[in-house]
């Protein structure tokens, strides 16, 4: 396919769907690189080096954080939860808690996932191997988008989120004619799937995760692709395709292409819902620009050092797309269109027809901080 540039004009909408950048997500990582956020400040982050190991998972009965090696206790932190490893030293973890703020754990109190070997995309890949991280966007009170009768869209990203989990842990046939996913042999089960936010984990999942976290994540396990789960709000316009919006980070290779892909896998299992939409001019592939530092605006993609997009699905505050989310049928055709975008990206050397350039963007993705988030607790 011939990749084709095409100019996108967005409006400075409000888009709680996609995450701001928020003062309690400048934490470091090791070794620091700075950079300025939007509102004038420095964050720092980057992926930690290949001889660490990947990510720590808290394992039955909690285990405890500590502000130094052998130091003092912070908390015990909840069973389940998963925390990007950032350097070692000696029994002990540099981690990063879901607060984005740096801890220490002892190795033999965790269960430690190594990092992943790099593949390239394309013929040959083996998905066995393959690592992805799934982020269910917003979390705790951070419900994203409001729906007219009081559902929210964290709760839609998180089912969506764990119905894409669901089928990347299991082998599958795809017709691609039709974009049917049946139970088969084609595609194996991807090596590891791991959700910022999971249903089996803390609070069911239900807690706030901090954009410094959800990139580490990524980053720490040298995961084949970020792929962040939202839905949008806003609409101002009839349209006569599905609204669906895939933003891809700016400055890794390869987050356009799998954008594309998913975009176009969206297209596929959202239009036979309707035949007109509401939305507004954000539609197709996107990338914002930071208008100060010609960086990416989302502080998500700037974070993160693997191909990353965030997936805004449908419209969670218009009446007749939220109550398509509030239908398992929809919902799962959604992380099916993305399960099939994803595995284009990484079995082929496939370009969606469409990518769009990035645009200069300003405005405030509405967001709130993450300042008070708190780390799940064992209980």
């Amino acid at each position: 396919m011939i990749r084709r540039f095409i100019p996108l004009v967005i409006t400075c909408l409000a888009l709680s769907g996609c995450d701001a950048i928020t003062g309690a997500d400048l934490t470091t990582t090791t070794p620091p690189v700075t950079e300025t956020t939007p509102a004038g400040e420095t964050s720092t982050t980057t992926a930690p080096p290949n001889s660490t190991p990947g990510l720590a998972i808290v394992p039955s009965g909690g285990a405890s954080l500590f502000a130094a090696p052998a130091g003092e206790p912070l908390q015990s932190v909840h069973e389940g939860l998963i925390l990007p490893v950032l350097s070692t030293e000696g029994p002990w973890l540099e981690v990063m808690d879901s607060c984005s703020n740096v801890a220490w754990v002892s190795e033999s109190q965790m269960q430690v996932v190594p990092r992943a070997n790099p593949q390239s995309p394309g013929t040959g890949f083996d998905l066995s191997q393959s690592v992805v991280i799934v982020d269910a966007g917003h979390g705790g009170r951070d419900w994203g988008a409001p729906g007219p009768d009081g559902t929210r869209e964290s709760f839609f990203n998180l089912d969506i989120a764990d119905r894409l989990r669901d089928l990347l842990l299991t082998s599958h046939d795809v017709d691609w004619a039709t974009g049917r996913i049946t139970p088969g042999e084609t595609y194996s089960a991807i090596g590891g799937a791991y959700m910022t936010r999971d249903t089996e984990g803390p609070d069911e999942g239900d807690f706030e995760a901090g954009l410094a976290y959800r990139a580490a994540m990524a980053n720490s396990v040298g995961a084949d692709a970020l792929l962040s789960i939202h839905n949008n709000t806003g609409t101002d316009r009839t349209l006569q395709d599905p609204p669906r919006a895939v933003f891809y980070a700016l400055t890794v290779e390869g987050s356009d292409r799998l954008a594309s892909l998913i975009d176009e896998e969206l297209f596929r299992s959202f239009d036979p819902f309707a035949s007109e939409w509401q939305g507004s001019a954000i539609q197709g592939t996107a990338s914002r620009m930071d208008v100060e530092t010609g960086g990416d605006f989302y502080g998500l993609l700037r974070r993160s050092a693997v191909p990353a997009v965030i997936i805004e699905g449908v419209y969670v505050t218009d009446p007749t797309q939220n109550m398509l989310l509030q239908t398992t049928v929809f919902r799962q055709a959604y992380a099916e269109g993305v399960y099939r975008g994803l595995i284009r990206f990484l079995t082929t050397d496939e370009v969606g027809s469409v990518i769009n350039e990035p645009v200069p963007f300003e405005g405030n993705v509405g967001s709130p901080s993450t300042s008070s988030c708190v780390v799940p607790e064992q209980p």
